[in-house]
């Protein structure tokens, strides 16, 4: 059985990726944040749960703890993700424009190979566009 490399998935994620953001921006955005308002809601219905039932609180006394846990969880992630993202950042960074130069060198060395190429390969850029437009 003949698997794909780690090269060959992350061309067909990053192909697959840009023809669904071309194709569906806006269901895609409603999709991320309706993900994100259904594990909100998840995190709260949960903690609500948990803190009325160990410590016996009015409904006003757990919406406040709750709301209080939740932000102190979001700073100090917020607070991770900024000590940690300048050097995500810049390792990303690397690997991207590697991979982009290799991409752009599989694509030209598709461009050059015949003339059916650069046809097909005009349609399918021109047609990225029409579904961006559209």
């Amino acid at each position: 059985m003949n698997f794909p490399d780690k090269n060959m998935i992350q061309r067909v994620s990053l192909w697959l990726g840009i023809a669904i953001l071309f194709a569906a921006p806006l269901e895609v955005f409603h999709l991320f944040l309706e993900s994100l308002h259904m594990l909100f809601e998840w995190t709260e219905t949960s903690l609500d749960f948990v803190i009325e039932l160990m410590f016996d609180t009015s409904l006003h006394t757990t919406q406040v703890v709750v709301f209080y846990i939740i932000i102190a969880t979001i700073f100090y992630g917020l607070y991770r993700l900024w000590k940690a993202f300048p050097a995500f950042y810049s390792e990303k960074k690397q690997q991207l424009k590697a991979f982009l130069a290799d991409e752009i060198a599989c694509i030209l060395a598709y461009w050059h190979e015949s003339f059916v190429n650069k046809v097909l390969l005009s349609i399918v850029a021109s047609g990225l566009l029409f579904l961006l437009f559209l």
